[in-house]
C-alpha cells in the first residue's frame, strides 16, 4: 500500500536503497473486524535457534529478564561486535563514496550516535518522510528521541549468544 502511494513522490534514494514493489495479494474480505486488546506476549523464532523466544510485549524482554534477539540492546550489541571484526562500508555522499572510520570508544557510544554513522540510511529515511508529505499521506510518526539515547548494557557478550 505504501509503495503504490509514494512511488510518484520519492526520488533519488541513495544506493543500496530502492523502492521495493512487493508481490503480495490484497485482502478482499469485507467482513467486519472487531478490535480487541493485543496480547501481552510476542513470539520470535529464527532458523538459527531450536526454540522460539516468548517475549513480554510490554517490556521487550524474555521471562528470564534477558533481552530478546530483536530488541535494540541486542541489535546494538551485535553491531558493536561486528564493527570490531569487519570494516564499515563506504557511505555514498554527493561527492561520491566516503570511507567511514569506526568509533574509537564503542563502550560509551550511544545507540543514536551509531545510527547516525550510516549517512546513506539517514538520507533514504529523510527522502521517504518527504515523499509521505508530498503525497499528502501525513507525517511519519516519530518516537521520542530519548528512546535512542542509551549505551549498550550487553558487555563482552558471547558471540554464540548474540547470533543464536
Amino acid at each position: 500500500a505504501i509503495c503504490g502511494r509514494i512511488e510518484n513522490y520519492i526520488s533519488s534514494l541513495p544506493p543500496p536503497y530502492r523502492l521495493q514493489r512487493l508481490k503480495l495479494a490484497r485482502a478482499a474480505s469485507t467482513e467486519a473486524r472487531t478490535a480487541t486488546k493485543a496480547p501481552s506476549i510476542s513470539i520470535c523464532w529464527c532458523c538459527t535457534s531450536q526454540m522460539p523466544e516468548v517475549i513480554n510485549a510490554t517490556t521487550g524482554k524474555l521471562d528470564s529478564g534477558q533481552p530478546s534477539l530483536l530488541c535494540k540492546q541486542s541489535m546494538f550489541a551485535r553491531w558493536q561486535y561486528l564493527i570490531t571484526k569487519l570494516p564499515l562500508l563506504p557511505q555514498e555522499t554527493d561527492e561520491g563514496p566516503k570511507e567511514i572510520k569506526p568509533p574509537a570508544d564503542l563502550t560509551n557510544m550511544q545507540y543514536f550516535e551509531a545510527k547516525q554513522i550510516c549517512t546513506t540510511y539517514q538520507a533514504a529515511k529523510e527522502r521517504l518522510t518527504i515523499a509521505f508529505e508530498k503525497a499528502n499521506l501525513g507525517r511519519w510518526i516519530k518516537k521520542p528521541m530519548e528512546q535512542d539515547y542509551f549505551v549498550c548494557d550487553i558487555v563482552n557478550p558471547d558471540p554464540r549468544a548474540l547470533f543464536a
